[in-house]
């Protein structure tokens, strides 16, 4: 039996994806490599490398926990990285627009990125999301929606806080509660997914295509019930920690312009007396 750390695979739909976001990105760079550009790319190929790798595998046939943390991976680091590569203040005006929306209606991108969340974790939704056949060449297209949407929506998530355009981000104590709201509305659904009956997902209890759920089983020590859980507390630990943290930054970053501020309007005053 090969091992499950071999179980690399071909898709069609990323690889696709893949393509669309590098020419985005030339498209708006003018078919320069500008600064940002490696962090751009590493999400692209991040995104690449998930969507290949024995972590999709497993998600894709055994594990909701190895699905959760490819979620997580696409939404919260995946995302950042490519809106962090974007040509900084570019005059493109789609980006401009976007940039003008998301400072204007920051709950559109709130909504985008836990939104989402929830609505591909609805059970009847999670189980259609998989593809039935597994053909190279074949896309599904409730499969490709599901990857690229999440990935999107990292984007959308992220752009009211780390926007191309500085001066149109939202100001860093609005970003503190709306880090912190998302980290509540994470943890909600992380307790109810630790919480839930492990019959909740249809899709794992399928027939054992592969020959792994032995070993998952009894050499993993990983029950359905214990997956379920491991997932829910990925969703509500990690997730808290990343948007937590993020909200820590933000509040120095507004201590820190608090104090500019001030030493520069101390030293207007001493200019004027």
């Amino acid at each position: 039996m090969e091992t499950i750390l071999l179980q690399w695979s071909f898709d069609f739909g990323a690889s696709l994806l893949f393509i669309a976001l590098i020419s985005v990105y030339f498209k708006l760079s003018s078919n320069q490599l500008l600064k940002g550009a490696g962090l751009y790319f590493a999400g692209c190929f991040l995104m690449l490398i998930l969507a290949l790798s024995p972590l999709h595998f497993l998600g894709m046939h055994y594990l909701l926990s190895a699905y959760m943390v490819m979620h997580i991976l696409l939404l919260l680091i995946c995302g950042p990285l490519i809106l962090m590569g974007i040509p900084r203040e570019t005059e493109n005006k789609t980006i401009k627009s976007l940039s003008w929306f998301f400072n204007r209606y920051p709950w559109i991108g709130w909504l985008s990125g836990i939104g989402l969340m929830w609505f591909w974790h609805i059970p009847s939704i999670f189980d259609a999301s998989f593809p039935k056949q597994h053909d190279l060449l074949s896309i599904s297209p409730l499969a490709f929606l599901h990857l690229a949407t999440l990935l999107l929506a990292g984007v959308f998530f992220s752009w009211p806080i780390l926007g191309p355009h500085k001066s149109l981000r939202i100001h860093p104590l609005v970003g503190v509660v709306y880090l912190f709201t998302a980290c509540v509305g994470c943890s909600v659904l992380g307790l109810f997914l630790t919480f839930a009956p492990p019959t909740l997902y249809h899709h794992y209890y399928m027939s054992d295509e592969f020959g792994f759920s032995t070993l998952i089983k009894n050499g993993w020590d990983i029950s359905r019930g214990n997956d379920q859980q491991m997932a829910g507390l990925t969703m509500w630990v990690p997730c808290c920690f990343i948007y937590l943290s993020g909200c820590m930054i933000l509040f120095f970053k507004w201590m820190n312009e608090k104090e500019e501020d001030s030493i520069n309007s101390s030293k207007l005053k001493r200019n004027y007396l």
